[in-house]
């Protein structure tokens, strides 16, 4: 994984240690909030940590599972990508409709180029996870210019009845599931020493979610169309399912189920089943949405998307950076336990009206918490990868 990447997602998860806090402080009336905080807060996340590592790992680890040379390090990748996400937080903070513009425009420049180098990488011995790849990252252009346009006033020009579910599907059970997926794919075998599946059942779990994702963005986009929404639901749930209990056997019979980062890999995936579980009320209106839909893409980002690196990027760095041959998963029973705790916090507020500023104030401070080991752990993986590079 190249360094500048490693850096930028250090330093971001450093800096989402203390969004969190102030999330907690808001919530528990200690602080003033200030505009689009929530905004700012999932972008930390998203952009600013995970995509760091995607961005940064899968052109490297294509080429390597491919048996290519190496790619050269794109600092106009890295460049559009992190000038793209600095606009875009400013522009979050001020509300500035040109900033914000600029941000998503970079942004999307810099998935594109990504995009490229995926796909000229098609062929010869790619592996079965490169399609993953290629499909997340055309959902990401959908959740780009839908998120920028939800501040710009594109939807009505665009036809899109519901944009921010429009743009929370896209980026979760688009790019998102589907990186994490090919992820497993390529991963798994690492750290297990097995494969994931069989190929059908990679398949599969590849057109479930690819079209499952489909369905996902195309109801919102038509008002909350039942059709496209329930089959999107049914194939994206039953993938994720397969998936999760292909990985869960993949690590407990390598006895990675007694390390909080094999749980950190499995709970992470309660927090996006919950939100399509609980979907099927909504749609019925046994239960409110706009709670639901205004809160709950918070668990969704910390407790699974988070949680989720949580494990894999200490792995990766200690993989592709410290070049260990058997490196362990990152993540440590206290961060599991203040994630999961503050996740269940957080939805639990949902329901408890009376209670929700502190529920989801608890919920936050337990994130902050939680992220203090990881950090630590990363920056200690840093030091020792240029401890080595000083030594060379």
């Amino acid at each position: 994984m190249p360094i500048p990447y490693l850096l930028t997602a250090l330093l971001y998860l450093f800096v989402a240690i203390f969004v969190a806090a102030d999330a907690s402080l808001v919530s528990l009336n200690l602080a003033s909030a200030f505009p689009a905080l929530r905004w700012v807060r999932a972008h930390f996340i998203t952009l600013g940590i995970v995509s760091q590592v995607i961005f940064g790992l899968l052109p490297v680890l294509v080429a390597s599972l491919a048996k290519k040379s190496k790619p050269a390090f794109r600092w106009d990748i890295w460049l559009t990508l992190n000038a793209g996400f600095v606009a875009l937080v400013a522009g979050f903070a001020g509300v500035n409709h040109p900033m914000i513009f600029a941000g998503g425009t970079l942004i999307f420049i810099a998935a594109t180029l990504l995009f490229m180098q995926l796909w000229n990488a098609r062929g010869g011995n790619a592996p079965a996870s490169l399609k993953f790849y290629i499909a997340g990252v055309f959902y990401l252009f959908v959740g780009i210019i839908v998120g920028t346009g939800l501040w710009l006033n594109w939807s009505e020009a665009l036809y899109i009845k519901v944009p921010l579910e429009v743009h929370i599907h896209a980026n979760s059970w688009g790019f998102m599931s589907l990186v994490f997926a090919g992820l497993f794919v390529d991963f798994i075998p690492m750290i297990t020493g097995r494969p994931l599946g069989v190929k059908n059942a990679v398949a599969y779990i590849y057109w479930g979610m690819t079209l499952g994702a489909f369905g996902l963005v195309l109801g919102p986009w038509l008002g909350g169309s039942l059709p496209p929404t329930v089959t999107g639901l049914i194939l994206h749930l039953s993938a994720t399912i397969l998936l999760i209990v292909l990985a869960g056997r993949a690590l407990k019979a390598s006895g990675h189920l007694s390390t909080a980062g094999g749980w950190h890999l499995l709970a992470s995936y309660a927090w996006i089943l919950l939100p399509v579980l609980v979907a099927p009320l909504i749609l019925t209106h046994i239960i409110a949405g706009g709670p639901v839909e205004s809160i709950a893409p918070q668990p969704l980002i910390y407790g699974w998307i988070l949680q989720f690196g949580v494990a894999l990027i200490p792995y990766i760095a200690r993989r592709f950076f410290l070049k260990q041959e058997t490196p362990q998963l990152g993540g440590s029973w206290l961060s599991l336990a203040g994630i999961v705790l503050g996740s269940v916090l957080v939805w639990v507020s949902i329901f408890l009206v009376d209670m929700r500023g502190v529920l989801y104030g608890i919920g936050f401070a337990l994130y902050a918490l939680a992220m203090i080991p990881p950090v630590k752990e990363l920056f200690e993986i840093v030091r020792d990868g240029f401890k080595k590079i000083e030594n060379f």
